[in-house]
């Protein structure tokens, strides 16, 4: 399954993975199928099973594309003020995990310890996407 897979997970108890399985939503997109739109309220984010999604900014022809199984997106909905920052369109057909930000929240309450890890793994992909946004706007020479 993609959330074993996913970078946001790493380091967690089988049990904690299980506990947000068991209550995500698997979810199927047609190509050109919009999960999301920027500007709108962030209550779920995503984890990428087969597919992919371009994470688009607005009218520019570039966007981050998200292609790997376990990859994470829509995490504005982890962090205030919870409004998605981009659009995000399925490039083919593809199947996600929707996870909500109030059973993510349930189940780091429930385990704290493991819920530290999620957080550092979060801030680990946000930095991540910052560098790749950075590169976008000044190139290595």
């Amino acid at each position: 399954m993609a959330i074993t897979e996913s970078e946001l997970f790493k380091g967690v108890s089988q049990r904690f993975i299980t506990r947000i399985a068991n209550a995500a939503e698997e979810l199927n997109y047609k190509a050109n199928s919009i999960i999301f739109k920027r500007g709108e309220q962030a209550a779920d984010f995503y984890v990428l099973a087969a597919g992919d999604v371009h994470l688009e900014l607005g009218e520019i022809e570039e966007a981050l594309a998200v292609n790997r199984s376990g990859e994470v997106f829509g995490w504005s909905a982890l962090v205030a003020p919870y409004v998605y920052t981009a659009t995000a369109r399925c490039v083919k057909d593809t199947r996600v995990i929707k996870i909500s930000r109030d059973l993510i929240e349930e189940v780091i309450q429930e385990h704290p310890a493991e819920g530290l890890a999620v957080l550092k793994n979060l801030t680990a992909i946000i930095a991540g996407r910052l560098r790749y946004a950075y590169q976008q706007l000044v190139p290595e020479t």
